[in-house]
């Protein structure tokens, strides 16, 4: 049997195009920064080999009860998110994704860390506002009782054995 934890209810797929983003985006802050424009060759021969490892690192996986979020190359980010935890999934956009045809999610969550933005800021995901959604629709799901996750399985079952305790308690005192 497998828990709700492993159970994938959907993953994200990812636009090739956001490497080509990816690409122009740095390129284009070195070249803003007039310091950075001899390093800008460096890059475009460096990002060959980096970003196809970048963009096979990217997953994002709705289960029941959070969103699973992997990537990175060197510094490897392998995140959890529990979706009652999670408070809202905006989609974003700006002129460089635009022209690349991509859209990103941030996942903003309760007690998420002031000023460092979103917790989880995907990048690319194909029928984004869809996967946006998805993750809506499951936490108004699980918030509303309709998982039956391994904490609320946990409850009943102590419900149960009080009401149980009870009912004994009730018959030894009338015995009495």
């Amino acid at each position: 049997m497998t828990s709700s934890r492993d159970e994938e209810l959907l993953a994200a797929e990812f636009d090739r195009r956001v490497m080509g983003y990816g690409r122009l985006a740095v390129s284009l802050l070195l070249l803003v920064t007039l310091v950075g424009v001899p390093l800008i060759p460096f890059w475009l021969i460096w990002s060959v080999s980096y970003l196809p490892r970048a963009y096979d690192r990217f997953s994002a996986r709705l289960t029941p009860t959070s969103l699973e979020l992997t990537r990175g190359v060197y510094f490897r980010s392998d995140s959890t998110i529990p979706l009652d935890r999670i408070t809202d999934v905006r989609l974003h956009d700006d002129p460089l994704m635009r022209f690349s045809g991509i859209q990103g999610l941030k996942v903003e969550t309760a007690g998420q860390s002031g000023a460092t933005g979103a917790e989880g800021n995907l990048i690319g995901v194909v029928d984004a506002a869809g996967f946006r959604d998805a993750v809506l629709r499951q936490r108004e799901i699980l918030q509303e009782g309709g998982s039956s996750s391994p904490t609320s399985t946990a409850a009943a079952s102590e419900n149960d054995l009080l009401v149980e305790i009870r009912d004994l308690l009730r018959s030894i005192d009338s015995k009495t």
